[in-house]
């Protein structure tokens, strides 16, 4: 256990809240696409692309985190192809992070439809243009399942440490570990 040192605060916080926005916005995403085009059809895709937008804000903030608050050491107990996976997985998820709203809001661009932010609309640079829609449409729902594989790759393996020789990892990422189990110090925090 000594070499298991926690996430700080704020990086728990910004990672669990987006773990639940992004799981929030597959059910969202894969409901909505089959529903008939209705007043619920529209309210859902609205409330999808603020939630889409809310995630990459949360993400840009997320990625000054990281630069200014540095994560902490994976044990170096870890087997090689274990700690390569997760330096592998975690940079993919934030590239999908990125490649979701920007094909979302070009695909909205080019629908026409204009796209808003919690009732704010936002500049409507497209056109209706079935074609471009179409394609960016379909990037948005490949680059889905390719986030949704990556994620769901990052959850078997944080899990996977419960069962295996690392129990201690998963806990780093748990707000509530600390208090209960007395272990696993935190990082300090550095100012900005």
């Amino acid at each position: 256990m000594g070499d298991i040192q926690r996430y700080n605060n704020i990086s728990i916080i910004l990672h669990w809240l987006m773990a639940v926005l992004i799981l929030c916005m597959f059910g969202l995403g894969w409901y909505m696409s089959d529903l008939d085009d209705s007043p619920l059809k529209h309210f859902l895709f609205s409330l999808h692309k603020s939630l889409g937008l809310t995630i990459f804000l949360l993400l840009l903030f997320r990625i000054y985190w990281r630069l200014t608050h540095p994560k902490p050491p994976l044990p170096l107990s870890l087997r090689p192809w274990q700690r390569r996976l997760a330096d592998a997985v975690h940079p993919l998820i934030y590239v999908m992070l990125v490649v979701q709203p920007v094909t979302g809001y070009i695909s909205s661009s080019f629908s026409g439809y204009k796209t808003n932010f919690w009732g704010l609309p936002l500049p409507h640079w497209g056109w209706k243009q079935t074609t471009l829609n179409e394609l960016f449409t379909d990037i948005h729902s490949v680059s889905a399942v390719i986030l949704f594989s990556l994620v769901t790759l990052h959850i078997c393996g944080a899990l996977a440490y419960l069962v295996s020789d690392h129990p201690n990892i998963l806990p780093r990422m748990l707000p509530a570990w600390r208090r209960y189990r007395g272990e696993a110090p935190a990082l300090q925090e550095k100012g900005p």
